[in-house]
């Protein structure tokens, strides 16, 4: 169980450092180049002193004045970003998720966050529980959001792009959930097989439940709580088919949740564009055609 647990922290470290290491770039380089323009636009043209008091002095007035509420809006607008930028919001809730499982595993197994007790109790209030439902339910966020795609609704991304999305999002999810189950070896629930951490359904079913969320959060709440509600129940039905344990399923859910986030805010739209694409009939010498041109 300590080794189990160490990795698990192990890989929680690694998702925390890289993004402080980018955050604190990335202020570096913006207060550098905030501080850079700051000073170009308050120097004084090189010119001569003729020149220079020539100005009026309401015209300077003006500048500066119009300069310093230029810069000061900038400098906002800049702080405001780099305080809470998207990927810092995004990563709130896996690691959460991610934190709670690995204190499920911490603590003993007499206590009551322990797995060990949260599984009792779960196979207390469904006995003899067995359905396949959770294989389906996993995908049912995903179809709806091509679904309604499909059927015209207002989304944040155009198909193609949702498309790329959702490949970066599942390949990431993937690797993620396969080399823990390949580094982490933690015995089911039901006693049979050691790749029970984490749930890769319950990983696939939060991807698609954020994939929903993403895209249709602006049109409606509802279809964003419907999504991460049918996430939550597939893990339910794992825990309840005693396939998977708290731990597994929390875990599980946020790296669904983090590799969704960490693509779209990541992503950079340059397909889809209808001016990408050129298509235009071509005269030659001896007969005609079409060319067809793309920008990428």
């Amino acid at each position: 169980m300590v080794m189990v647990s160490s990795r698990i922290l192990f890989i929680l470290v690694l998702l925390i450092i890289p993004t402080s290491i980018f955050a604190q770039s990335l202020y570096h380089n913006n207060s550098m180049s905030s501080s850079s323009n700051h000073y170009s636009e308050f120097k004084l043209p090189s010119a001569s002193l003729k020149t220079v008091f020539d100005f009026k002095v309401d015209q300077i007035t003006d500048q500066i004045t119009d300069s310093a509420s230029v810069k000061l809006f900038e400098m906002n607008v800049i702080q405001n970003h780099l305080v809470r930028p998207q990927w810092i919001k995004a990563a709130i809730v896996p690691l959460a998720l991610i934190s709670t499982g690995t204190i499920t595993i911490l603590v003993e197994p007499q206590c009551l966050l322990s797995k060990y007790t949260i599984q009792n109790k779960v196979n207390e209030i469904f006995p003899d529980f067995h359905s396949s439902l959770d294989n389906y339910l996993q995908y049912a966020p995903l179809g709806v959001a091509f679904g309604l795609k499909a059927a015209g609704v207002k989304s944040h991304s155009d198909f193609l792009n949702q498309v790329i999305i959702t490949a970066k999002a599942e390949l990431l999810m993937t690797v993620i959930v396969r080399g823990m189950k390949n580094w982490i070896p933690s015995e089911r629930p039901f006693g049979s097989g050691m790749n029970s951490m984490p749930s890769g359904h319950t990983a696939q079913a939060f991807l698609s439940a954020t994939i929903l969320d993403m895209e249709y959060r602006d049109t409606s709440p509802w279809i964003s709580v419907g999504g991460y509600a049918v996430a939550t129940t597939t893990a339910i039905y794992r825990m309840a088919n005693n396939q998977h344990w708290i731990s597994d399923v929390l875990i599980g859910a946020g790296i669904g949740i983090f590799s969704t986030k960490i693509v779209y805010y990541t992503h950079r739209y340059r397909w889809g564009k209808k001016s990408n694409i050129v298509i235009l009939p071509t005269i030659y010498k001896n007969g005609g055609g079409v060319s067809f041109a793309m920008i990428l």
